[in-house]
């Protein structure tokens, strides 16, 4: 069966109060942002699927292998 995928991806800060995704360029050194609002109105009464994904640095250990071994 064929289909056809209509899919917008975002990745920066997220400000609830205002509901924009804030995109920075490290290239251009540039942020652009993006509404939340205006992006969901062109999904208005389609069926959709949403995942939201949080990334974060994770510590590292020292190191754990002796010189010796």
């Amino acid at each position: 069966m064929a289909k056809k995928v209509h899919a917008i991806s975002l990745k920066g800060d997220y400000y609830h109060v205002k509901k924009v995704v804030a995109e920075y360029d490290k290239k251009s050194e540039t942020t652009e942002y993006f509404n939340l609002d205006d992006i969901l109105k062109e999904f208005d009464n389609k069926q959709i699927s949403i995942t939201i994904k949080e990334e974060d640095a994770i510590p590292s250990v020292e190191q754990p292998f002796d010189d010796e071994e």
